[in-house]
């Protein structure tokens, strides 16, 4: 049996190609968005972006807040098995201090949520709905500090190959007193 020339020269620039592509895209965070569903009586409104919250120590924090994480994943194949971690914390002022003397608390929650898989050259969001920052600003009341920003630090799980600034993003959003 006798090959032709032509289908070897494709042969070989098929080969050539294949070995010469990316072996490893990553999955990158594209953005972090903040949103929050108002309680009207005994409904629940749906959510809507928000920039700021309005939330004291003092008073109950009735609304539903979420983050929405949004990845992108840019190669050709589709992406399986994705841990998003995350972490929250509150920056703190002592009641009658200056605004420049707020401080970053440890952090006060920390979870994980996995993504199932993400389509080649899509972007998905991943939910994040347990913030438990009511519980936290209990526990500021009568403590003599007021809660002035909230902040998620999310990164996706590190696999090998991974650009470091790609897979970690912070996204903070201020407190306002209601």
């Amino acid at each position: 049996m006798r090959i032709n020339l032509a289908t070897r020269l494709l042969v070989c620039a098929l080969f050539i190609l294949a070995a010469a592509a990316p072996v490893f895209s990553q999955v990158e965070i594209a953005g972090v968005n903040w949103e929050i569903s108002k309680l009207a009586g005994k409904n629940r409104l749906p959510f809507a972006p928000v920039t700021e919250l309005r939330a004291s120590p003092d008073v109950k924090f009735s609304d539903s807040l979420r983050a929405i994480v949004t990845l992108k994943n840019p190669s050709v194949k589709t992406v399986e098995g994705l841990v998003l971690r995350y972490a929250l914390r509150l920056r703190l002022l002592r009641k009658g201090d200056a605004p420049e003397k707020a401080f970053w608390g440890v952090p006060f929650f920390v979870e994980e949520v996995r993504v199932s898989k993400i389509n080649p050259s899509s972007e998905r969001q991943a939910k994040f709905l347990r913030l438990e920052l009511q519980p936290q600003l209990g526990r500021l009341r009568n403590s003599g500090f007021e809660p002035t920003a909230l902040k998620m630090e999310v990164m996706l799980s590190p696999r090998q190959g991974d650009e470091p600034a790609s897979i970690i993003r912070e996204s903070v959003i201020d407190i306002l007193n209601p």
